[in-house]
């Protein structure tokens, strides 16, 4: 019968990574930060992905990704082909990474732009159709975030909204 270990193993983490074989630090700071404005909880296997998706290079594959992490790990372990997909999903989906399918079927990463520009939110009088720019950073962060829940991103948003009078709180219709 085959003994098995009582104790897991070690979680992978960036304090494992071979000296000299990291990622340039800067990069990674940029890519935690983009996963943190994405709604990404960083963990430690995320991290060591980062740096894994940054050492391959343009056009990595899942599988490349995880032989290039099995070189760079002195200790602990190597994350599973499973893990390190499902990682690569989540960051495909934040927009963090880009996923490029080859007519061979063949998924490729490479870390996707970052966007620059803001949505446009447009607040559209129902009676009128007054359209009103909303320049609410909480706005559109609010819709960024339930928008990247469901694996999207907002480009342009137009609410409907009526007119309230002030000292009634009742709407003016």
């Amino acid at each position: 019968m085959l003994a098995f270990s009582e104790h897991r193993r070690p979680p992978p983490a960036p304090c494992h990574i071979r000296p000299g074989m990291e990622a340039d630090q800067i990069t990674v700071r940029r890519l935690e930060q983009r996963c943190a404005k994405a709604g990404i909880k960083m963990t430690d296997l995320r991290r060591v992905l980062l740096h894994g998706v940054l050492a391959v290079g343009p056009h990595a594959t899942a599988v490349d990704i995880w032989k290039t992490l099995g070189h760079m790990m002195r200790e602990g372990y190597v994350p599973s082909q499973g893990s390190i997909q499902r990682n690569l999903n989540l960051l495909v989906a934040r927009d963090i990474l880009r996923r490029d399918v080859t007519p061979d079927r063949i998924w490729h990463y490479s870390i996707a732009p970052e966007r620059r520009d803001t949505p446009a939110i447009t607040f559209v009088e129902a009676g009128t159709g007054r359209k009103i720019p909303c320049r609410t950073p909480e706005v559109g962060l609010l819709l960024r975030r339930v928008a990247a829940e469901h694996g999207l991103a907002i480009q342009a948003a137009a609410i409907t909204v009526i007119p309230v009078n002030l000292e009634t709180g009742v709407d003016g219709n």
